[in-house]
C-alpha cells in the first residue's frame, strides 16, 4: 500500500492521455481504463459525478482542429466590464441565470450550472430548439446524445457578454435538464472551465452572489493562494493539506462532494482507522449521481491559512485522477475539492494571474 507521501510525490505519464482529454472537452473526473484502446475510451469513460453529460466525449469537435482564438461573442454589445448576479445553490452545486437574445430580439433566461471543472458548453435540446439553434450530426455516448451547434447563441451573464467557442458548444439531445439523476434541481445548461477561464468570477455561497469580470476589473479580497491553470482545458488546481501531506486537487464547482482517488483513501484508512468510513456514497455524497466506492470522513484539513472542519470525501478509481483527469491540469492531481467545502467559502479565482482568493465564513 503506498503511503500519503509517495501518493503526494508520484509522477505520471501523461503522453498516453487521448488527444481527445486534452482538448479540455471531457472534464473531469472521467472513469477511464488506461488499457484500453482510444476507440473504447470514447465509448466508455463517463464522468463521475455528472455522468456523461459532464464529459461531452463526443469527438465530433475534431480534437481540438479549432485555433485557440477561434472564439466569438456578439458583435452589437457594448462594453461591459463585469456583471453580478444571484448564485443558487442547490444540492452544494452553484447556478445562476443566464441570459439568451433570440433572433427576434427577445430574449430568455436559463438556469445554468457554473462548473470549473466541466468541459464543454452545453445547452439542453429544448432551450437550443427555443433559441433555434442548429445543430448536426449528433454522437451517442454512454446513453446520451450530443449536438454539435452550427449557430452561435447570444449569451450573456448579466449585461456581461459571454465570449464562446463556437466548436466547443454542444447540444444535450433529448433532456432537458443536464443534471445527473440523483442531484436535486434542475440545469437547462452548463458553463464550464475554458469559458470562466477567460474571465474573473467570484463564488461567494455565503452571500449568494455570482461576479464575473474581464481580466484586471476587480480588486482581489481574501487570502491570496496560488493556483495553476491549465492552458487548454481552463482547469484550476489548489491544494489541501490533510494529515500533515499536501496534495494538489482540482478546483471543482460543478462537483457536490470532494473526491480522492481510491488509493489515497485507502492509505488514510490504513492509517487513521478511526475516521468513519462506508461502502459507496453515504450522506451528502448520494447527490454526486455516477459510481463512488466509499465514503470516509476527514477530521480536518489546511487550505492555505484557513482551516476546513471535519469534511466527507468519496474515492474513485485509481487513475481517475492520477493519469486522466492530471493530464488535464497544469500540474498532477489527486482528487477535487467540491461543493461539501466550498459552499463555506468567498472563492475568488483569478485566472488570468493564477491565484485563488479565500474568505472563510463556517465550515
Amino acid at each position: 500500500m503506498s503511503s500519503p507521501d509517495q501518493i503526494r510525490n508520484t509522477t505520471y505519464n501523461y503522453a498516453e492521455t487521448p488527444v481527445f482529454f486534452l482538448c479540455g472537452l471531457a472534464s473531469g473526473p472521467a472513469r477511464a481504463r488506461s488499457r484500453l484502446s482510444v476507440k473504447s475510451q470514447y465509448r466508455r469513460i463517463d464522468r463521475i459525478s455528472h455522468r456523461s453529460i459532464r464529459l461531452l466525449a463526443f469527438a465530433v469537435i475534431a480534437l481540438c482542429s479549432v485555433a485557440p482564438g477561434a472564439t466569438s461573442s456578439p458583435a452589437s454589445a457594448q462594453r461591459v466590464d463585469q456583471a453580478s448576479v444571484p448564485l443558487i445553490v442547490e444540492g452544494n452545486r452553484p447556478f445562476i441565470e443566464i441570459t439568451f437574445r433570440k433572433t427576434d430580439g427577445s430574449t430568455r433566461k436559463a438556469r445554468f450550472l457554473i462548473d470549473t471543472g466541466g468541459g464543454g458548453f452545453l445547452i439542453a435540446e429544448p432551450l437550443a430548439r427555443e433559441l433555434g439553434l442548429k445543430w448536426g450530426k449528433t454522437t451517442h455516448e454512454e446513453g446520451s446524445e450530443f449536438g454539435a451547434v452550427t449557430s452561435q447563441p447570444d449569451v450573456s451573464i448579466g449585461n456581461l457578454p459571454l465570449t464562446l467557442n463556437p466548436e466547443r458548444i454542444a447540444v444535450v439531445i433529448g433532456t432537458d435538464n443536464i443534471l445527473p439523476h440523483a442531484a436535486p434541481g434542475r440545469a437547462e445548461g452548463m458553463v464550464p472551465g475554458h469559458v470562466l477561464a477567460k474571465y474573473h468570477v467570484v463564488f461567494d455561497y455565503p452571500k449568494a452572489t455570482f461576479t464575473i469580470a474581464r481580466p484586471n476589473v476587480l480588486s482581489p479580497a481574501g487570502t491570496e493562494l496560488p493556483m495553476l491553470v491549465s492552458k487548454r482545458s481552463g482547469f484550476p488546481r489548489t491544494e489541501i493539506t490533510v494529515s500533515g501531506s499536501t496534495y494538489g486537487v482540482l478546483l471543482d464547482t460543478g462537483a457536490s462532494f470532494t473526491m480522492v482517488s481510491e488509493v489515497l483513501l485507502k492509505a488514510w484508512g490504513t492509517q487513521h482507522a478511526e475516521w468513519p468510513r462506508h461502502t459507496g456514497a453515504f450522506g451528502e455524497a448520494t447527490m454526486l449521481g455516477g459510481q463512488t466506492l466509499e465514503t470516509m470522513f476527514v477530521p480536518g484539513a489546511q487550505w492555505g491559512s484557513n482551516k476546513i472542519a471535519e469534511f466527507g470525501v468519496v474515492s474513485q478509481h485509481e487513475g481517475t485522477f492520477e493519469r486522466y483527469m492530471s493530464g488535464m491540469m497544469a500540474a498532477p492531481i489527486i482528487g477535487s475539492l467540491g461543493g461539501n467545502v466550498l459552499k463555506y467559502f468567498r472563492v475568488e479565482v483569478d485566472y488570468a494571474h493564477e491565484k485563488l482568493y479565500l474568505t472563510q465564513t463556517g465550515g
